[in-house]
This record gives structure tokens, sequence and C-alpha cells, in this order.
């Protein structure tokens, strides 16, 4: 929980004090006339340092925490947030002040701290709650601020949570969610949001002929679902959709994943989740958008029904498609909610997925690879993308790699290649898919959906990574 401060120093023997300094910095006056010595000599002012000062009982509070900021004319907002999440991170007491006015610039406000400071303490908190076990209490943070900052931690924290809530769906385990679990958590945030709402099941998906996301749902027990949710917030502007990702379990089907690559095929459902999280943002900070969230959700499995390489599957658009690998999956049922996208009207569609290893081998873990067909859309991907503090890189679509899917003696499109640029082959895959005047961005997340690794910014587990990216698009 987060609040702002009216008081300078909180009168609570439970309370620490967070105190940002730069290089340039130093305390003085009542502070270190209180403590009875000058502890700016036992400060560590380079970026990212924490200097701890015990108060020795003179003070209300217990601690001070003393961050380092490094230069001040090297800071900016993307630092100031790792600054704060570190620090947030590694200070573990019950109640915490946080003074923004000593990371005030001329270059950054108060306003503008008390944002980044928000948001990175919110998700820098962030823990799953192990299954079956009660959570744990909260750190309550106090901001301390020189002008009212209300505002901007109201909006900072809507965007926070909704990170964390991402993060949540994709370490639930596959068993605790399913994509009927997943529609279930759509229809509720659809409530609590004022959201439209529409849940396609697998009668449905018949009817209106969705032939791909059946297909790949052949081999579970639990039934497909296409969810859709529409927010109006921009009168009559035409629609722009965000497609997730929603494979809430991947085997790899018949082209069985090996042992170590079946471990984490949870995440695999991320895209659908950085969706639910942008719409969430979207929707409590009541932005300036027509929004279609869109997530095609199925497990891939296998049974005596599943499909097979060599079969045959009609795709909503109508376009047939050969499975040569029925690893490749998500590309299958993104193609689908595509067209569907598409039929409701959107004018601009954005997809995200955990698509390719291929864009891991090409980018690694930091950097989501994007791929676009318009470059007025990509430039405002890159423009959100800069303001939200995540990493794109553009990858290249080529008709020529576009020409190998079309190699097929039964159908229109082969669902893969099996060599070549693996991302690129994905995304013009799903570029077929795409009708003309159509404004497409694909997302490759699959590399930065989860870390194995807990860091200085967050939880091991999934990032969160698009959601905050996906709502500013929307606006742009």
């Amino acid at each position: 929980m987060i609040k702002q401060s009216k008081i300078q120093h909180p009168m609570d023997s439970k309370h620490s004090v967070i105190l940002p300094i730069y290089e340039e910095g130093h305390f003085c006056g009542k502070l270190t006339k209180e403590l009875g010595y000058d502890f700016n000599e036992d400060l560590n002012k380079d970026f990212g340092e924490i200097t701890k000062i015990s108060t020795m009982g003179k003070l209300a509070y217990k601690s001070i925490y003393v961050i380092g900021l490094g230069k001040k004319e090297e800071i900016t907002t993307k630092k100031l947030m790792k600054a704060f999440s570190m620090s947030a991170k590694k200070i573990t007491e019950a109640v915490i002040s946080v003074n923004l006015n000593h990371a005030v610039t001329d270059e950054i406000s108060i306003h503008e701290v008390a944002t980044v400071a928000t948001e990175a303490i919110i998700t820098a908190k962030y823990e799953f709650h192990k299954i079956n076990t009660e959570k744990k209490e909260a750190t309550k943070f106090e901001l301390i601020a020189s002008e009212d900052v209300s505002k901007e931690i109201k909006v900072a924290t809507v965007i926070a949570e909704a990170i964390n809530h991402a993060k949540t769906l994709g370490n639930m385990p596959s068993n605790y969610m399913t994509p009927i679990d997943l529609a279930d958590y759509a229809e509720k945030l659809a409530k609590d949001c004022g959201l439209e709402v529409n849940i396609l099941a697998n009668k449905d998906l018949e009817k209106i002929g969705a032939g791909a996301i059946l297909g790949v749902n052949k081999g579970s027990i639990h039934e497909a679902r296409l969810i859709v949710l529409k927010y109006n917030g921009a009168g009559k502007a035409a629609y722009t959709a965000l497609v997730g990702k929603g494979l809430t379990f991947d085997s790899g089907g018949y082209n069985l994943k090996p042992s170590a690559g079946m471990m984490g095929m949870k995440y695999d459902m991320c895209g659908s989740a950085a969706v639910l999280g942008a719409m969430e943002i979207i929707a409590k900070n009541k932005l300036s958008a027509n929004v279609y969230a869109i997530i095609p959700s199925t497990e891939n499995m296998i049974s005596g029904e599943a499909y097979k390489c060599d079969d045959v599957l009609i795709s909503l658009s109508g376009k047939t498609i050969e499975i040569t690998n029925t690893d490749a999956e998500g590309r299958l049922i993104l193609c689908d909610a595509i067209t569907y996208a598409t039929q409701q009207g959107a004018k601009r569609i954005v997809d995200v997925a955990t698509l390719t290893g291929a864009c891991i081998g090409a980018l690694g873990s930091l950097y989501t690879g994007a791929f676009s067909n318009s470059e007025v859309f990509y430039q405002s991907l890159e423009i959100a993308a800069k303001k939200s503090h995540e990493k794109i890189w553009r990858l290249p679509l080529d008709e020529e790699y576009a020409k190998t899917l079309k190699r097929s003696l039964v159908a229109d499109i082969v669902n893969s290649t099996g060599k070549g640029p693996g991302a690129t082959i994905a995304a013009e895959f799903l570029h077929e898919f795409v009708e003309d005047g159509i404004e497409w961005i694909h997302l490759d997340i699959a590399g930065t959906a989860s870390d194995k690794l807990a860091n200085n910014a967050g939880a091991e587990g999934a990032t969160g990574v698009m959601v905050k990216t996906l709502a500013n698009l929307v606006e742009l």
C-alpha cells in the first residue's frame, strides 16, 4: 500500500526512512544535529548503493536508508525507477517513508519522481503467494513530497498493480489456470472495470468456423475459449485490437517437447496476461481509446484425437493450413484471433505471444522482438516502449520468407517450414492473415515473458512484460 504523507518525519517507532541523494548532495541542519554527528561522511553516493544509518533511539524512526543516485547530470526517470526498485526490494521494514524531494532535478519534477517511485516500489515488492498459503502482510509505504502528488500515486498504482496481476496470471500453475479459468478471470476483470465481455466456447467457435483454434484444442480435456473484451473510451474513433496468445500449457503435441523444454510451459499464456493487464490500465485510468482485447486460449496436448502432422485445418479466414509441426501451435490460434479482430472492425491489431525460441536466440531475454507492416504504427510502438522503459527490437518481414510457407500440395499454407529465421517465419505466417488496410504489429515475448533468476527490478517468474507498453500504445 502506498499513500502520500503530509508530515516530514513519521512519529512511529516502526518506521524507517529512505532518503535519496546525488553525489552533489549533502544532508545538514536539523537531521544531523539530532543524531549528534555528521553522517554525510559515512555515505556511499554511487548509484544504487544503500547506506543504513541507525538513529540509536534519538529520532522517532528507527533507521535511515540513504540511496545513492550517482551524478545528478546522469540521472533519468528509468534510472530513478531502478534505484527505487532496488531499495524497495532490499529494505524489509513494516512501514517505510520515502522522501521524494531529494530526488527532484531541474529536468525531473516531483510529480515524475512520485510516478516512477510508486510504480517501482509496487512492482518490486511483488511476490507470488504459494498455493494454499496465506498472504503475507505487505510493507506500507508513505511518500513524502513538497507538492500534492496523490493523482500521480493513484494512476501509477493502477499501472503497477496491473503489471503484478499479469505476473500472477503467468506464474499460476497450469492446473489452476486452464482456458476456463482464464476466461473466468477475464469476466471478473470486465465486471470490475466496466468492460463489455463475450466468451466463445467450442460450440460457438464451431459455428463461426474457427478451425485453427479448435484444431489445436482437440488433444485437451479442457475446451478452448475465445475471450473478447471491449472498451469504448474515444467515441466513434477506430478500434485497436490487442490479441494475446493464451496457451495455458504447451506440451508440443505429437512434436513433443523434450523434458527440459516442458518446464515453464505454463508461461505460454503470458501474451494473454499482458493484454489483460493492459486492459486493466486502459479501463481504470480511463484512457482515450477504443480497444478490443481478443484472447484465444487452449492447451496443446496429446490424445487419440489430437491434431497431427499432415493434417489440414480450415481457419476462420477460410485459408487452409497444412500442419508440419504440432509445436508451432501459437500461430494457429493467433491467426483465428486476428481474423476475428478484423471481423469486429479493428483497424489496428497488435498481437503479443511467447511464440518462438528463435526470437530468444536472436535477442536473448532483454529485448522483445517486434514486426510490423506499418512504419507509422511501429513508430508509435517505439514511443510507447520508450515511455514504458521496455526494450523492443525490430526484426524483418520479407516476401521471400513468406513464399516458403506456401509450398504445400494440400493447403494454402504450412504452419512451419522447419528451417530459416524462425521468428520471421512465424511472423510471416501471421502476416498472411492480416487483411489489406489493417495496421499490424507482432510482438514476440518468448525471451522476455519470464525470468528464471530474480533480479534487482523484480521477482523470479513472469515479468509482466509489455503490459505498460500496450496501454501506452493505444492512445497514440
